[in-house]
């Protein structure tokens, strides 16, 4: 098979940690396939290039084509690259790809808000925005329809969804769960603690970029109406920039700034909770990673996570700071629910495949298409 892995349109994000991760898995699987990887600059440095074997190719682009000003010339690029390579199937990991190859084309999907037009984050928005979030939305569905023949979702729940939504026949659609990167089964040696670490405090954390739906603001509310006797701090991992004009300072407020994939399991292992307080997800591999270090889980009580979690994790009202308060507040002064959530997350996780199934199974999929009418 040669497949043509198509990665150019990712910018950031967790789709980001899925490409890394479906590669690292890709070239330890023996097999005569071919693959070509099509990325863009700004997210080559997540692949060193050097540690994969003869039988992939990457072809750089200078832009994601979800630039508009550059499209036109972006797609002759990638035009290109498909005429030079011939593959048997194109995989675009994530879409939309705003680009139509000619040979057949499976494409990835996970943006939560198109599918789920009744979800609570739109009631966050003012008029503009939610209206043009709405009309994005519409566009997003308009290139999937146009530019791919099936699809891949995360859970069933997405793909019933996004069936109904896009008026789609379930037959066209498939399910890969979302999982942990390999990284998370390396051993952590007992490191030097940092000094941003050292102290005694409960130390939550929340691995992520800066999105609306992900709704980190509401900490600025949490640090107000916790308790000063009780010592909680919140870790962050975004760009400073944005840290700067969204959260009020605060000593129970600390950010650690982006974070390469590696990083991840040292941060969760000198943290005591994993905190989310999003609004709107697919699939968020925070929830399997925490599942995997041994931490607690304290998110939002909707159906993505109960979905996710079910009983492993402790659920809170995402809009309401004395609720979120109370069960911080709780999981913290009691051991015993502590180290129960920390059991029900490991029974949870071996419900989920590992990152090398999950790349197995988009190979699978890939194959069984190229045959297909």
């Amino acid at each position: 098979m040669k497949l043509f892995i198509n990665i150019s349109n990712l910018v950031m994000g967790g789709s980001i940690q899925v490409a890394h991760s479906f590669l690292f898995e890709l070239k330890k699987i023996s097999s005569s396939n071919k693959y070509l990887i099509c990325t863009n600059k700004s997210i080559l440095k997540n692949f060193d290039k050097s540690s994969f074997t003869e039988n992939f190719t990457f072809s750089t682009i200078n832009s994601s084509p979800v630039k508009v000003l550059s499209r036109i010339r972006i797609l002759n690029e990638l035009n290109r690259i498909e005429s030079d390579f011939n593959p048997d199937i194109v995989f675009t990991l994530f879409g939309p790809s705003y680009w139509i190859p000619k040979s057949k084309h499976i494409c990835g999907f996970a943006d939560g808000w198109v599918y789920n037009p009744d979800s609570i984050v739109y009631s966050r928005l003012n008029f503009l925005s939610r209206a043009k979030r709405k009309l994005f939305n519409k566009y997003k569905i308009y290139r999937l329809k146009k530019e791919s023949s099936h699809f891949i979702l995360e859970t069933e729940d997405a793909k019933n969804r996004f069936s109904k939504y896009l008026n789609l026949s379930s037959h066209k659609i498939s399910v890969v769960s979302n999982t942990y990167n390999s990284v998370f089964n390396k051993k952590i040696y007992q490191l030097k603690t940092p000094s941003i670490f050292k102290n005694n405090s409960f130390k939550l954390i929340t691995i992520s970029s800066y999105y609306n739906h992900k709704n980190l603001d509401i900490i600025n509310n949490l640090v107000k109406v916790i308790p000063k006797e009780y010592d909680i701090k919140f870790y962050l991992t975004i760009e400073q920039s944005v840290f700067l004009k969204k959260f009020k300072k605060s000593s129970r407020i600390i950010n650690l700034g982006p974070q390469k994939i590696e990083n991840c399991p040292k941060l969760y292992f000198y943290c005591d909770v994993v905190f989310l307080p999003t609004l709107l997800e697919t699939f968020s591999a925070s929830y399997l990673e925490a599942m995997k270090m041994n931490k607690p889980i304290l998110t939002s009580d909707l159906p993505f996570s109960r979905d996710l979690c079910k009983s492993s994790a402790e659920y809170f009202n995402p809009l309401d700071p004395n609720d979120i308060s109370k069960k911080i507040i709780n999981l913290y002064s009691d051991a015993n629910r502590y180290n129960s959530l920390v059991e029900l997350g490991k029974k949870r996780l071996k419900t989920f495949p590992s990152s090398r199934q999950r790349a197995i199974k988009y190979l699978e999929i890939c194959a069984k298409q190229i045959n297909k009418d």
